[in-house]
């Protein structure tokens, strides 16, 4: 189901590109890794747009259109200038090689485990006050990836 994550990015530490081509999602699975740095323009999943920290819309990006494409397109669209952060949740697991993996036709999800995720999923995207716990992403085998700042120097 949920296979990497990634929780409230900054739009000006993407490395947008020049028009339809080039860009980068740049991420690690730990704070400031800039030697395992995944690029996660191709993941595919549900996104949030938050201004500063509040919520203020959720899309999904799929076949047609993988997250950096949706994302870029807010850039241009009815919800430019209108958020500043976002949230994304991807189905593509980080490979070894610190790719993303293929994408799977089909997943053979335990009924509990798909529960917890959506659970942890909610909570991540809404941060309801008075939910103590974030939500349990242990069982799901998702990880939390990190943003990688494209502008700032090595």
């Amino acid at each position: 189901m949920i296979r990497s994550y990634g929780l409230y990015w900054t739009v000006d530490h993407v490395d947008w590109g020049v028009g339809r081509k080039g860009g980068q999602l740049l991420g690690a699975a730990k704070r400031g890794d800039e030697e395992n740095v995944i690029d996660f323009r191709l993941q595919r999943g549900i996104y949030v747009l938050y201004y500063d920290f509040e919520l203020v819309y959720i899309g999904q990006a799929d076949k047609g259109r993988m997250l950096f494409g949706r994302l870029k397109d807010h850039l241009c669209d009815h919800l430019a200038e209108r958020w500043n952060r976002f949230s994304w949740f991807g189905t593509r697991a980080v490979t070894q090689a610190g790719s993303l993996a293929q994408i799977r036709a089909k997943s053979n999800i335990e009924m509990s485990i798909a529960i917890d995720v959506l659970e942890a999923v909610a909570i991540a995207i809404a941060e309801p006050r008075l939910n103590l716990e974030r939500g349990n992403w242990k069982k799901s085998g998702a990880v939390q990836y990190f943003q990688i700042n494209f502008n700032q120097p090595a």
